[in-house]
């Protein structure tokens, strides 16, 4: 079968496509392909993004040159840039976060991401995994389809390798943007695929056809464990994504690791080594402190609260901060937690409150202490804290609780619509409304 057909015949049944477009050979050949499919399906919405990572001299002129490609094919084009610091750490992992980010902003509802990722990409991949001591999640390599972050990802042209990529872009006459970055071999990837590979190929010619079979029995391996652990995963994974920890002591550390494995690969954190998950049993779970310990992982961080297990992204703490609030617009919160909004009608999940009054400054606090009465009792003053320990709420959560103010005055907890009873007044009242699904 010819490539356009392969590729077509895998893409059709999708209406709301966005395709991360870098201008190379292999995403300029999948977004030749949607062109020509939009052609025959015109039902498809396709658009494309492409991230200036300001990493190449040549950065801004790709940009430029993948902009003329989609207004020559009539594709609405997304383009952002991003500044990286290549100093420490992995700069390739640094940019694939990043780019997420950037796809998390722009993607609209129902649609797809597309990235261009190949054969020789997988066999690449898994190499460098098996050269990082990763185990069978890892050597399973590249999933066709994938969630990061609520985003729908799919690699089209996963089973098609690069040399037919390329003869198919020569034979439709097809420009692209050569990277003269792929050939410096201080990056692993480059080094294995210009330097290495070469060779083995040349000594082993089937060894690139073993790789991806021991790929594929790896891949077989993890949906076996994930079917066998499916029940008990049901079972310990709570309603807000915690780990209940406790039947794990009767487990076998084989076992125990496999369902702390399972649940932090739930959480759509960073896989955890042998060492990592040592230090997760050892001094989180088994230590005696019943919420200060913790692990960073990547983003995230492995917490505990009372009998639970947390996987929580990096966050700054909010505790004694403070915003004014001007009420005539939205106020957008920090650490991504969405933004707040005065209503004069009531509109679902909306809180009642009393208006401020004319001299009365309004503000948003986080964490405070001491006791307050609240309009669901008023016989007498309860501490907010044992409120939100009743809750069950992790004193992390706490830090991230926007609590509303006028001038000194608290009037209001607004993640569980605690209303103080200075917040109480049925003839002057008012409406917030908190949009939780804003991000910045």
């Amino acid at each position: 079968m010819i490539l356009k057909k392969k590729i077509q015949l895998i893409l059709y049944k999708y209406k709301k496509i966005l395709i991360a477009y870098s201008g190379g050979l292999d995403s300029t050949v999948l977004l030749y392909n949607l062109m020509k499919l939009r052609k025959k399906y015109p039902c498809i919405k396709l658009r494309a993004i492409h991230v200036n990572h300001n990493l190449n001299y040549y950065s801004k002129k790709w940009s430029k040159i993948c902009f003329l490609q989609c207004q020559k094919w009539n594709i609405p084009f997304i383009c952002k840039n991003i500044i990286l610091d290549n100093k420490k750490g992995n700069i390739e992992e640094k940019a694939r976060i990043e780019r997420y980010k950037i796809f998390s902003n722009f993607i609209e509802k129902e649609e797809i991401i597309l990235t261009a990722h190949h054969l020789d990409d997988q066999y690449e991949t898994i190499l460098l995994f098996l050269k990082r001591g990763s185990g069978p999640k890892g050597l399973s390599g590249i999933p066709q389809i994938n969630i990061i972050n609520k985003l729908r990802l799919f690699r089209p042209l996963l089973n098609i390798n690069r040399k037919e990529l390329l003869n198919y872009a020569i034979n439709n006459n097809l420009t692209w943007i050569e990277d003269q970055s792929n050939l410096n071999n201080k990056y692993d990837r480059n080094f294995l695929r210009n330097i290495i590979l070469p060779q083995i190929n040349y000594r082993w010619p089937y060894f690139k056809k073993s790789v991806l079979k021991t790929s594929s029995i790896c891949r077989e391996q993890e949906e076996l464990i994930t079917e066998l652990l499916s029940s008990i995963m049901n079972e310990l994974i709570q309603y807000d994504n915690s780990l209940s920890f406790i039947p794990l002591y009767k487990y076998s550390i084989v076992k125990r690791n496999a369902i702390i494995r399972k649940w932090i690969e739930f959480n759509q954190c960073k896989m955890p080594s042998r060492k990592i998950l040592s230090i997760i049993w050892k001094d989180i779970i088994c230590s005696k402190s019943k919420f200060k310990s913790y692990l960073k992982i990547g983003n995230y961080q492995i917490r505990k609260y009372n009998f639970n297990l947390y996987c929580i992204k990096n966050f700054f703490s909010l505790k004694n901060n403070i915003y004014k609030w001007n009420i005539l617009f939205p106020l957008i919160l920090p650490n991504n937690l969405g933004k707040l909004f005065f209503l004069n009608k009531y509109q679902n999940n909306a809180i009642k409150i009393r208006k401020p009054k004319e001299k009365e400054i309004v503000y948003i606090k986080f964490y405070i202490y001491g006791k307050y009465f609240f309009s669901n009792n008023i016989k007498k003053k309860i501490n907010i804290h044992d409120i939100w320990k009743k809750l069950g709420i992790p004193e992390w959560e706490r830090e991230n609780i926007p609590l509303l103010f006028y001038n000194e005055i608290f009037i209001a907890e607004l993640k569980n619509n605690l209303i103080t009873l200075e917040g109480v007044n049925n003839k002057e009242e008012t409406f917030i409304f908190w949009d939780k699904n804003f991000l910045i």
